[in-house]
């Protein structure tokens, strides 16, 4: 009797063990098929966009959405001067947004919160450095298509597509933009899945890029229903010197009403005079 039962013993041990090592197996099989479905669901392809006006409603209905805003975070610039000398400068940002004919980003350098301005003001802009005694400004229809004398492609992803591109074509998700009467030309790439715009490239009539912007990491806006990329690359193209870059990483975005006082402060235009003084 005792060795039968030993026998059961091991027999039933043995059936045991089986049977944990298929419930392991199964067990293993089926984290697998979790990873795997869950890699698939990740990786969904978005749906492509077919026509000119389906991609143009996509870009609207975004644009449509975005109400004033303020925004705090970080610049980095890294650029080459004329002597082909390499500089990288970082600091904290504010930016404010009404809409996009009136913003304005105020960077706090050399301890003045308002060291470097990049502003539109209608159809009028002005840009400027204190640090480096470096003022600019004009009307937004001839200013040059980089970030420094074109302030207006600062937030340009927010509306990238005007009455000035009479040529529009698409393909891959991507539209190809090109004004016949100044030869400007870009490309803009849409995220169908976010229905936002994830990329815009600048082109000369050489269809080489001039200017690209990178917008990633859209996140939604506290306060509001619409959402806004908290990371933002410009690299600006020179023949000559290589490219310069300059990146916001935002880490506040959020709804804003500003009063009347002090929309007029911040949109106040500097006096070209000063800038002068700094000069000497």
């Amino acid at each position: 009797m005792d060795k039968k039962n030993q026998k059961s013993k091991i027999k039933n041990s043995v059936i045991c063990q089986r049977q944990m090592t298929s419930l392991f197996f199964i067990i293993c099989s089926l984290f697998v098929v979790f990873l795997v479905s869950g890699c698939v669901v990740q990786k969904r392809s978005c749906p492509a966009l077919a026509t000119v006006s389906e991609a143009s409603q996509i870009l609207d209905d975004y644009s449509a959405g975005i109400k004033p805003l303020k925004a705090t975070g970080n610049c980095t610039i890294s650029y080459t001067n004329a002597k082909g000398e390499k500089f990288a400068q970082a600091f904290p940002v504010r930016m404010w947004y009404l809409n996009s004919h009136k913003f304005c980003l105020y960077g706090d350098v050399a301890f003045n919160p308002k060291g470097v301005c990049f502003a539109v003001n209608g159809d009028e802009y002005w840009a400027y450095a204190r640090p480096l005694g470096v003022y600019v400004k004009g009307k937004i229809n001839t200013a040059g298509e980089d970030y420094l004398s074109n302030p207006a492609l600062l937030v340009d992803f927010l509306q990238p597509v005007d009455s000035v591109y009479d040529k529009i074509v698409i393909s891959k998700n991507i539209m190809f933009c090109r004004a016949s009467q100044s030869g400007k030309q870009k490309k803009i790439f849409i995220d169908t899945c976010g229905k936002v715009t994830k990329k815009i490239e600048y082109l000369n009539r050489s269809e080489k890029p001039v200017l690209i912007i990178d917008a990633g990491e859209y996140k939604n806006v506290k306060g509001a229903e619409f959402s806004f990329p908290y990371k933002l690359n410009y690299k600006y193209f020179d023949n000559k010197k290589g490219s310069n870059q300059m990146e916001l990483k935002l880490d506040s975005v959020q709804s804003w009403q500003g009063k009347p006082e002090q929309i007029k402060a911040l949109f106040a235009e500097p006096d070209a005079n000063e800038f002068e003084k700094d000069k000497k």
